[in-house]
């Protein structure tokens, strides 16, 4: 077994990098979006929306219903699968380099993975989703119906967690692709291996299909997105979507240094198909090869927006961008063929990508901090309007317009623009979290359905006007109460 032959002190640095880098989000303590209502409300709720397993694991370590924020330990038990995921991957992919663990650590040190460590609830499973999806792996070699089996029940549970993983498990197929072509692996048996994983997922997709979905799945949210593309100009609006997402990342300096990493892989990726040709395997066996790694390469493209890329209404959320942290533990990947005998060398280049990750992460974690410490003078704010009008009086809170973002926040959205998709605006349209907020101090109310609140503020310049606060104003009629951010000159 590979557990028994691990050197387990080895695993400790990588621990440190993903402790050190998600500490200032523990230090931060805030909730997330979800974690609001979960926290206020007490309920689970994943299995309406496919993740039936999620609430399963969480009524384990929560005691039951309902629903209590036992942050931080969701946030470290996700490092701590992250990390430990990336350093097994390395015993089983790369074991001869000592630090090739740090060629995988993009994978949970991707900037688009900082919203799913953000989430003091959700974290946790999502970590387990990926963790599960990248089973196969360890099943490579072992026979046909073991890898059948593990990759089939591996989709299965992994998509009962968090459907997005399922990126996980085809770019995990792809890495190992490379690397046995890197090892001169047998052809035929590498192409019989990745025809039985791919079997075998298509298996655990159909008994989720078939079996999850019509068990669990009864929300507007999950069903919102289980409608499939069209036509061409529904998937070519999916890929600009999806180029519009990984642009906001890719700019400035971090552009420049992504561009000499993309000049580095391209390197070794030349490196890669030279050896193909170069090797005595038959002609059969190199163009199996090669046609493996351009397909293998293609289809990790692909992994960055995932299976969202053919969905009618495309997920755009930075949090299911897991395949962009195994599209770059590619070009790591491929650097390291560049020179065996110099992999060390490249290490720099490897810690400059993840000093790039610390900084998005503490910005972000900064950016949190601030947006709290408003959303909490609003609530404040608010809340002495609603005891002003008669707190019995105000029935429903609807939210007009979208609250400005502090200037600690605005500044990181203009340096890093990703962050805009990341930092939490808890005052925002129909389904504002702060009005849950409101809740823990009491004063929080109905927020009406959108449909309710488009007709209450077309009337909102002849509703009474409580109070201009600068950043807001408030406006009352009949027990409805309106937050309006869109500075209106009602006259």
């Amino acid at each position: 077994m590979m557990l028994n032959r691990v050197n387990y002190k080895a695993i400790i640095p990588i621990w440190i990098v993903g402790f050190l880098y998600i500490l200032p989000l523990l230090i931060t303590n805030s909730q997330y979006y979800d974690d609001i209502g979960r926290s206020v409300y007490g309920y689970f709720s994943w299995g309406i929306d496919g993740r039936p397993l999620s609430d399963l694991i969480f009524n384990f370590i929560d005691l039951g219903s309902p629903a209590t924020d036992i942050a931080p330990l969701p946030q470290i038990f996700s490092i701590f699968i992250m990390t430990t995921l990336c350093f097994f991957m390395h015993k089983y992919l790369n074991p001869e380099h000592k630090t090739g663990w740090l060629v995988f650590t993009p994978i949970f040190l991707s900037p688009f993975f900082i919203q799913n460590l953000a989430f003091r609830f959700d974290s946790l499973t999502m970590a387990l989703s990926i963790a599960i999806a990248t089973l196969p792996l360890f099943f490579m070699k072992k026979g046909t119906m073991k890898l059948f089996a593990a990759s089939a029940v591996g989709i299965l549970f992994s998509l009962s967690l968090y459907q997005a993983a399922l990126s996980a498990f085809v770019a995990i197929v792809c890495l190992y692709i490379i690397f046995s072509i890197k090892n001169e692996a047998d052809s035929f048996a590498l192409l019989k291996e990745v025809i039985t994983a791919t079997v075998g997922m298509v298996a655990g997709y159909v008994l989720y299909a078939r079996i999850i979905i019509p068990t669990f799945v009864t929300s507007d949210y999950a069903n919102g997105y289980n409608q499939m593309i069209g036509s061409a100009s529904d998937l070519l609006m999916n890929v600009e979507l999806t180029k519009n997402v990984i642009g906001s990342f890719l700019t400035g300096r971090i552009a420049d240094i992504f561009l000499f990493i993309f000049i580095l892989s391209a390197i070794g990726l030349l490196s890669l198909i030279f050896n193909i040709f170069k090797t005595q395997k038959t002609l059969s066996q190199k163009i199996i090869n090669f046609l493996l790694l351009i397909v293998s390469l293609f289809v990790i493209a692909l992994c960055i927006p995932g299976p969202g890329l053919a969905l009618k209404n495309i997920p755009i959320g930075p949090r299911v961008f897991i395949g962009f942290g195994f599209a770059i533990s590619l070009c790591f990947v491929l650097i390291s063929f560049i020179n065996i005998k110099h992999q060390p060398k490249f290490n720099i280049v490897y810690w400059l990508a993840t000093m790039i990750s610390f900084s998005y992460m503490a910005t972000f974690s900064n950016a949190m901090k601030s947006q709290d410490k408003l959303a909490e003078k609003i609530i404040n704010g608010v809340t002495d309007d609603i005891i002003k009008i008669g707190y019995n009086k105000v029935m429903t809170i609807t939210v007009d317009g979208k609250s400005l973002y502090t200037p600690v926040a605005d500044k990181a959205i203009q340096k890093l623009p990703l962050l805009k998709q990341i930092i939490p605006s808890y005052f925002d349209g129909p389904l504002a979290w702060g009005v849950v907020k409101m809740t823990e101090i009491y004063s929080g109310k109905l927020q009406p359905t959108p449909a309710r609140q488009a007709e209450i503020i077309e009337r909102i310049c002849s509703m009474e006007l409580i109070t201009d606060a600068g950043l807001y104003k408030t406006y009352f009629n009949k027990g409805d109460l309106v937050i309006s951010f869109s500075f209106r000159d009602c006259k």
